[in-house]
């Protein structure tokens, strides 16, 4: 399994969004992640905090990078993955501790395209796509105190079929 952790100033991102209107939402955020937060800037927020943890699980941002990469499915632990989600959650309390942040919210994410690639090349040490009946997946936990979003992810390999996503 891969880790990664970031914090995000909301209003660096609600500055972005001003700068470059709709268009910079559109290119970090897909439709279903609009939905993070009643308050957009927070759900954009929440987002970029998010992905950013998956990029650094991956290693970086690989050759083909796409913010869309990752997709939020829904809610954590994802079926034939339970036994990841509390090695999340056992990373939580030492970010809690050291942000003073409460990691209240969770969610799943499909990680495709180049980041999916790179996911796997550093999970199983293969460059080639995933075998028949697995994906790369990650799980999300994250929150918010005033102007700041922290949020840990770790991304795994689990059946293909125990993700459901939209």
């Amino acid at each position: 399994m891969l880790f990664g952790v970031d914090v995000v100033d909301v209003a660096r991102v609600t500055r972005a969004m001003s700068y470059s209107g709709p268009a910079y939402t559109r290119h970090v955020v897909s439709p279903g992640e609009r939905d993070l937060h009643a308050d957009p800037g927070l759900a954009t927020a929440a987002t970029v905090a998010v992905k950013e943890c998956l990029v650094k699980a991956v290693g970086g941002r690989p050759r083909g990078f796409s913010w869309h990469d990752f997709e939020a499915c829904g809610e954590v632990p994802l079926p034939g993955a339970e036994w990841a989600d509390p090695l999340l959650a056992a990373a939580v309390p030492e970010v809690e501790a050291a942000t003073r942040v409460a990691m209240t919210e969770r969610c799943a994410y499909t990680v495709l395209g180049a980041s999916g690639a790179a996911a796997l090349a550093r999970l199983t040490g293969r460059s080639a796509a995933p075998a028949d009946g697995e994906a790369v997946v990650g799980m999300a936990r994250w929150g918010v105190r005033g102007d700041l979003i922290v949020a840990v992810a770790i991304l795994i390999i689990t059946p293909r079929g125990a993700l459901r996503c939209p």
